[in-house]
Formats: C-alpha cells, structure tokens, sequence
C-alpha cells in the first residue's frame, strides 16, 4: 500500500488532488517545487490556506461534510517550502507532480525529485499534454514512473486517467490504481497516447459544437443546451460504446 503521499506543485491541481486525499482521510505533503524566499514562500501559505479552506467550506455546504470536520480535513495536508521538503520527500511513496506544462519546468522538477526521493518511489505526472514515455525519459528508474491524469476540481471529479511509461512495471500500475480507488476516485487505464481519452473523445465534441455554430446550425445558447440536456445525461448513464451495445450495432452502423 502505497501510505507516504506527497504532491510537488502548490497551484491549482496539487491542491485539488491534496484536498481529495485529505478528505478521503488520507495525510498528505504538498510541497511548493519552486524556490522562493521566506516572505514570497508565506505568502504563498497564506494564499494556499485560504483556497483550501474555502474549498472545504464549499464542500461542507454542498452538504458532502460538516463544519466539525473542517479542522481534521485541513490538519491532513501539510504545506513544505522546497528548501525544507527533503525529509517528507525522502519517505515518501508516490509522488504526484502537478508543475506547469512547460517541458523544460519537467525535465527540471524530474532531476529534483530523481536526487530527493527514494529509487522506489512512484512518479506519477498530472499532465495533460506530454506522454509518459517522453517525460519517464527525465526519471531515474523509469519503471516507477506513470502519468495520472486528474480532471479539474481533482477533488470533485471521480475519474484519474492512468497512462504508464513504456518501461512501468504492472505492479507500480496496480498500486496507483490501489491507492485512488482507496482514495473514491474512479481510475482507467490507456496507453501513452495523445489525449488520453477523455480529451480526445472531448476535441471531437468541441470542434463539432463550434462548427455548427459557424455552419449556422444552431445557436451557441441552444447548442450548449442540447449538450446539458440531452448529451451530459445520456452519457452519464451510458458508456460510449454501451450505447452502440444498447442502441445496436446494426442500426448505428
């Protein structure tokens, strides 16, 4: 069991992914993967606290918690500066890497966390837009490292989007797929391919939506409600290729 969670990358995505797996009961070290001085370092604690806080408030006002169970929600998850996350970093388990899409930030935050963790710690990206093999090119022992692909707000969307380097070994896989199961979220699993799925089924639903606004088809209003209405729930209740199943093959074709 993968127990030692830590996240590098204090911006909107390691923070979700902190919040789920505090409220999944689950400690957890966020750790800030730029290098900041003490007061820009403070106050991006004060600005971190805040959103958390206010997020959890949400929550509890959605009624998916109690105001009681705030404090030991946010006492979970422990914010580290760089310059002081070598211990939680070095005992850590999994680490999930939510720094920006930028490749050189990657390759940078990679040859950090390669010196800082232990050679058996899983590397698990959040990214959206570069594949597992080429970022498991920047990680020492490329077989702990895998892609896990959080939807926005981490803590609200069930699904993770799992995509393992060529090199993975199955059994890092089953762990990460372990602990988020552990942690209510719904994993799959795809190859390192562009898009993952969902953002690849997703182009093709926003390139139609926007062409037939330009081929004067519908208006952006009605269209936009024909996706809430009508495909938002059909699609919550039926998989994609369920529906072929349900609707028949034959008659689709």
């Amino acid at each position: 069991m993968l127990d030692r969670i830590a996240i590098a990358g204090a911006g909107r995505m390691g923070r979700g992914i902190a919040l789920a797996f505090a409220w999944a009961g689950r400690p957890v070290t966020l750790v800030d993967s730029e290098a900041r001085s003490a007061a820009d370092f403070a106050a991006l604690a004060a600005e971190v606290d805040a959103g958390l806080a206010d997020e959890a408030r949400q929550l509890a006002a959605a009624g998916l918690l109690t105001e009681l169970e705030l404090p030991a929600l946010l006492d979970r998850i422990e914010l580290a500066a760089r310059a002081d996350a070598a211990e939680p970093l070095a005992a850590a388990d999994v680490v999930f890497e939510a720094v920006l899409e930028v490749l050189d930030v990657k390759r940078d935050t990679y040859a950090w966390l390669s010196e800082a963790c232990s050679e058996t710690a899983i590397f698990a990206s959040t990214t959206s837009t570069m594949l597992a093999d080429t970022l498991a090119g920047f990680v020492s022992h490329p077989e702990r490292y895998i892609n896990a692909h959080w939807l926005n707000p981490a803590y609200l969307m069930p699904l993770v989007e799992i995509s393992p380097c060529a090199q993975a070994q199955p059994a890092n896989v089953e762990s990460l797929r372990a602990l988020l199961e552990s942690a209510g979220k719904v994993p799959v699993v795809c190859k390192a391919s562009p898009g993952y799925i969902v953002s690849r089924v997703q182009a093709l639903l926003l390139n139609e939506a926007a062409r037939m606004v330009a081929e004067g088809v519908a208006t952006p209003e009605d269209i936009d409600r024909a996706i809430r209405c009508g495909f938002g729930p059909r699609y919550s209740v039926f998989g994609a290729l369920e529906f072929i199943d349900w609707g028949g093959g034959d008659i689709l074709y």
